[in-house]
């Protein structure tokens, strides 16, 4: 049997990076996917309901007959390359695990909101609060987006590179705010700056040898290095994560 166009929906929007799916009704469902795949400058307005109307039809060859072909191409655009390529290179539980690491890390840092700002005047921007400032993690992790693209053979939309103001990035005030970037390109920045992190090893995230709660204390936050007594810090910060990640499946 064909899935329901909600169904679909819900499906393509979890592909996409939304974790906390689960927590949205119908009606929010089909307006988050219409903001992240329908809707486009070059289109007209279209409500939930009209897109539903127009394209909810066994003759759509695509999709199991539901999502068409216009919409299919948009879904693509925005899936990551770059995960498909670790996918390959390290293996399927890598990418799966880093995947998780990316829904646990955007649940404790920001609530999984993209458009988060820091509190307090704080640096940290996105969904995964990256710092703003030259030399920051920002600057780091579109630097290494950058470098990996290039390394893979991955070619870089253009809009993406006009979101990043990739030909200011050697400026000294060069500082991205991750909290106007669209979704998936937040993503592919996390996943990128993973992949390149030294203190990082994908084949270890997926076989379990490096844990989730781990990669984030060594690699994401990592604050606890600069404290008086680390060892203590890490430990206190340790258990602040653990309750943040039970506060997080308790939702699901």
């Amino acid at each position: 049997m064909n899935k329901t166009f909600g169904e679909q929906m819900r499906d393509v929007l979890i592909g996409l990076g939304v974790s906390d799916i689960d927590k949205l009704n119908v009606t929010e469902i089909k307006e988050l996917y219409f903001d992240m795949v329908y809707k486009s400058d070059e289109e007209g307005f279209m409500n939930p309901g009209e897109i539903e109307k127009e394209f909810f039809s066994p003759e759509n060859s695509l999709m199991q007959g539901v999502i068409d072909d216009k919409q299919y191409k948009k879904i693509k655009e925005l899936e990551s390359p770059l995960l498909e390529v670790i996918k390959d290179k390290y293996g399927e539980a890598a990418a799966d695990s880093l995947t998780a690491f990316r829904d646990r890390t955007g649940y404790v840092e920001s609530g999984n909101d993209y458009g988060a700002i820091q509190m307090e005047g704080g640096p940290g921007r996105g969904r995964f609060q990256y710092e703003m400032g030259e030399d920051q993690a920002g600057e780091t992790a579109v630097r290494r987006l950058k470098n990996a693209y290039k390394e893979h053979g991955l070619e870089m939309p253009e809009k993406w590179s006009t979101l990043l103001d990739l030909n200011n990035l050697d400026s000294p005030s060069y500082s991205p705010d991750f909290s106007t970037l669209p979704p998936e390109l937040q993503n592919e920045l996390f996943y990128a700056d993973k992949e390149r992190n030294p203190k990082i090893k994908l084949t270890d995230l997926g076989s379990g040898a490096l844990s989730v709660e781990d990669a984030w204390l060594d690699s994401h936050w990592a604050g606890w290095s600069k404290e008086a007594n680390p060892q203590q810090a890490r430990e206190k910060k340790a258990k602040w994560y653990r309750g943040k990640i039970k506060e997080m499946n308790k939702g699901y």
